[in-house]
């Protein structure tokens, strides 16, 4: 079966366009990092987390016995020396307001 001319370039264009909305679902995007503020994991310190913490990706809230919980996750960060990894930074509290870093981990990507 042979096509018109007409035939072809609207084959031609239909498949341009096909091929042009592909490459827009495999577009891969690029984020950059986010720069989480240093802290230090002593009971002594007391972090008003609202105040400085950068909008994480994910945040976990809960409770355990009198101690207020909360989970940051930042897909793509900065923290210390742990360049463009996913961070989890975990705190504790007992008035939900004043807070104390209780773990950090990271995950290579």
């Amino acid at each position: 079966m042979r096509l018109s001319r007409t035939g072809q370039k609207l084959f031609l264009i239909l498949g341009v366009a096909l091929a042009s909305a592909c490459q827009s679902v495999v577009k891969l995007e690029t984020r950059v990092p986010v720069q989480v503020p240093y802290i230090r994991n002593s009971a002594n310190e007391c972090y008003y987390l609202d105040e400085f913490m950068p909008v994480p990706d994910a945040l976990v809230s809960g409770e355990s016995g009198a101690m207020k919980l909360r989970y940051y996750t930042y897909n793509v960060a900065n923290y210390k020396d742990w360049d463009n990894r996913e961070i989890i930074l975990s705190f504790y509290s007992r008035d939900d307001k004043c807070w104390s870093l209780f773990e950090e981990f990271y995950l290579l990507r």
